[in-house]
C-alpha cells in the first residue's frame, strides 16, 4: 500500500509536468515529398513481407519487430498489390505496376489501429495515393491515453505540403508529421476507400518522455490494485 501511495503521487506529478509540456506545442507540422515510382521512401518502413496474391493478406492483429502493436477492424487489414475499388498499393516498380510488397489499409467502416510501446512526437509514413478531398478521406488521429482530446492530420494537408506535381488519388508521398502532443496511439481510418500506407520505424523520445510513460503506467497500476481491494 505504501509503495502504491508514493508511486501514485510520483504519476501525478509527472503527467502534471505532461500537461505543462503539451501546453507548449502548436498545431502539427507536416511536410511531404513526392515518392516516384521505383523509389523508396526516404526514411526507414516498417517490414511486413511480401508475396501472395493481390488483396487481403491478414487481418489478424500481431506486432511489429520494432514493438507497435497492430489492430483491425471491418475489412482493414495486411495488404498486397492491387484491387480494383479495393485497394492501389503504394510500393510500384519503375513501370508503375505494383510490386508485391505487404502494407497496412484502411477500408470504408473499418480502421488501423497503431498502439505504441512508448511515448511518441512524431510520425513518418509512406502515405499511398493520397486523397486531397473530402478532408475527411483519409484520417490520421493521435491519441495521448490518459489525456483528453486527440489531434488529426488530414490527406488535404499532406497533399498541401507536398506542392505542386501531386496527383489526386495517384502520387504516394513520404510525409513527414513533428510538433505532435506526445501519443501513444494512432488510429487511420477511411471515408472511402481507401487509406494504403507504410508507417516508418519509431524513433526512440527523450528520457522526459520515457518517465511521464512510466509514471503514467504506474497510476494505473496502482489504480487496479486500488480497485480489486475495494
Amino acid at each position: 500500500m505504501r509503495f502504491s501511495r508514493i508511486l501514485t503521487t510520483v504519476a501525478a506529478g509527472i503527467l502534471a509536468a505532461g500537461f505543462s509540456f503539451n501546453a507548449a506545442f502548436a498545431a502539427p507540422i507536416v511536410s511531404a515529398s513526392i515518392v516516384a515510382n521505383g523509389t523508396p521512401a526516404p526514411f526507414a518502413l516498417e517490414d511486413f513481407g511480401s508475396g501472395g496474391p493481390a488483396g487481403l493478406i491478414s487481418g489478424a492483429d500481431f506486432t511489429t519487430s520494432t514493438g507497435v502493436e497492430v489492430s483491425f477492424t471491418g475489412l482493414s487489414g495486411i495488404y498486397s498489390g492491387d484491387v480494383g475499388g479495393q485497394t492501389r498499393s503504394p510500393f510500384r516498380d519503375a513501370g508503375g505496376a505494383a510490386t508485391d510488397e505487404r502494407y497496412l489499409n484502411a477500408r470504408v467502416g473499418g480502421t488501423v489501429v497503431l498502439e505504441f510501446s512508448s511515448f511518441q512526437t512524431a510520425f513518418n509514413l509512406l502515405w499511398g495515393s493520397v486523397d486531397k478531398s473530402p478532408d475527411d478521406y483519409n484520417l490520421l488521429t493521435f491519441t495521448f491515453s490518459g489525456l483528453a482530446g486527440s489531434e488529426t492530420v488530414t490527406g488535404a494537408q499532406a497533399f498541401a505540403a507536398a506542392g505542386g506535381g501531386v496527383i489526386s488519388g495517384t502520387t504516394n508521398l513520404a510525409v513527414w508529421i513533428s510538433n505532435l502532443n506526445p501519443f501513444d496511439t494512432l488510429t487511420i481510418t477511411a471515408s472511402r476507400e481507401a487509406f494504403e500506407f507504410a508507417p516508418g520505424v519509431p524513433v526512440p523520445e527523450p528520457g522526459s518522455l520515457a518517465l511521464l510513460g512510466l509514471g503514467l503506467a504506474g497510476l494505473a497500476a496502482a489504480s487496479r490494485r486500488k480497485q480489486k481491494q475495494a
